[in-house]
């Protein structure tokens, strides 16, 4: 995750040196109009390239997300760099409404405005019939971005309706393309900062044209068909087997996309071993999509999966400690399998947090610990204290010297690693798998 942060970090960087470049009498001038036009500038192509990078990182590409480290953390990224943009574009906007309101009040003198080029030959002259549609087309654009970004932020819808929604930001893309195009300043043109900004936009386009017409994660797509399956029912967990003749394999830790006719692909960990068929998934009932599975189940059914994702991986030196709470155990059950075929594997502690365990899988989860040679603890908390930070201390003395894997819901996670930092714990040795894909 860290590249890529350098990789926004040199972004912006790069997007304020060539802008300044392009102002190069900005600072000794006393002009508001000129410093509004600048900045008007400058935070929209701050804001047009936070985007073109916003829509790269959603369309699961294996560099970015080799990049990211993860799938998990390119989505994470993702969420942040949209906040970011919808925030500039925000301070963008104000520039350029407010001046113009207050004018209106008349408690701002109007601008002088220039002619621009004579030449009725020249580009410029061509396109600058469209400044006026293009500044529209921005200002309304913006309004459905901020409409969009809400209802991805705030969870107003259900995760289908989400999808379609979010999907959305593409065709708002392409709006905010025209008008970033068109707009760019005159005296720019001469400069990189043109070329750089057209390069972003373009990379942007191509990006929001890939996503409408469906090419995502289309690479990564393979048939499959129900096997078997049952229910958990103290565990609220589905447990279900899917066969998938062309599957390209994966690692313990991963997750794949399962899609049954009309529904939206689902993001589940795989729960099986990387050489094991059929693929297993433990599925815990969270919503309305997940809390109806299993009633509309059928064996051979037809589905489709898209993946392996992922960079959760497992050390095969270092001492661990792994936590998982409800079906985060999926991840471990995967590496137990894996870790039963290992010679000398280093010393593991699973711990599994769960409010009621079926008693056949707690018994199926102890076999599978005791052959990889894993330490196994159930917390129940139906009927024992959550597990806390002090209990991990005094039952694991090594604690501080482990490679600390964590799977489960995020404020328990976040929890685990503000202990951990307050005792002055490595967190590069902390692994932490961000499942959250809105």
């Amino acid at each position: 995750m860290a590249k890529f942060n350098w990789l926004i970090a040199t972004l912006v960087v790069l997007i304020t040196t060539l802008w300044l470049a392009a102002e190069p009498a900005l600072f000794s001038s006393t002009d508001f109009y000129q410093w509004r036009a600048a900045l008007v500038q400058y935070s929209g192509m701050l804001t047009v390239g936070l985007m073109s990078l916003c829509l790269l990182l959603a369309l699961r590409l294996p560099f970015i997300e080799q990049l990211t480290q993860g799938l998990d953390r390119s989505y994470r990224i993702h969420k942040y760099l949209g906040i970011a943009a919808v925030t500039l574009g925000s301070v963008h906007w104000l520039l350029a409404i407010i001046p113009k309101q207050l004018v209106k009040a008349g408690l701002l003198d109007p601008p002088i405005k220039g002619i621009g080029p004579r030449n009725p030959d020249s580009f410029y002259a061509l396109i600058k019939p469209l400044r006026p549609l293009a500044e529209q087309v921005g200002e309304y654009t913006f309004y459905a971005f901020v409409v969009l970004a809400a209802i991805a932020l705030l969870g107003m819808v259900r995760y289908k309706s989400f999808r379609y929604s979010h999907k959305l930001m593409a065709v708002a893309y392409l709006a905010i393309a025209f008008h970033s195009s068109i707009l760019i300043k005159h005296s720019y043109w001469p400069y990189s900062i043109t070329l750089v900004s057209l390069m972003l936009i373009w990379l942007g386009v191509v990006a929001a044209l890939y996503s409408l017409f469906g090419r995502i994660g289309k690479s990564k797509q393979h048939k499959a068909e129900v096997a078997k399956f049952s229910y958990l029912e103290k565990s609220q967990l589905l447990d279900l087997r899917i066969k998938v003749p062309h599957w390209p394999g994966h690692h313990s830790g991963q997750f794949a996309f399962l899609r049954f006719a009309g529904e939206e692909p689902h993001p589940f960990t795989i729960a099986s071993a990387p050489s094991t068929q059929p693929l297993r998934f433990l599925i815990k009932e969270l919503g309305d999509f997940t809390g109806q599975l299993k009633a509309r189940l059928v064996q051979g059914q037809a589905l489709s999966i898209e993946g392996p994702y992922g960079n959760f991986n497992f050390s095969e030196k270092s001492p661990q400690l792994w936590l998982a709470a409800g079906a985060g155990i999926a991840a471990f059950t995967a590496i137990l399998q894996q870790r039963a075929n290992t010679a000398n594997p280093p010393p593991a502690c699973l711990y599994f947090c769960c409010e009621g365990a079926d008693a056949n899988f707690v018994k199926q989860l102890q076999v599978q610990a005791h052959n990889a040679q894993v330490d196994f603890k159930l917390i129940d908390n139906t009927v024992q204290d959550c597990l806390s930070f002090s209990q991990l201390q005094q039952e694991v003395p090594d604690l501080f010297s482990r490679e600390i894997y964590f799977c489960g819901p995020v404020p328990f996670g976040k929890s685990i690693q503000q202990h951990l930092q307050q005792n002055d714990y490595d967190l590069r040795h902390f692994h932490r798998e961000l499942f959250n894909f809105r």
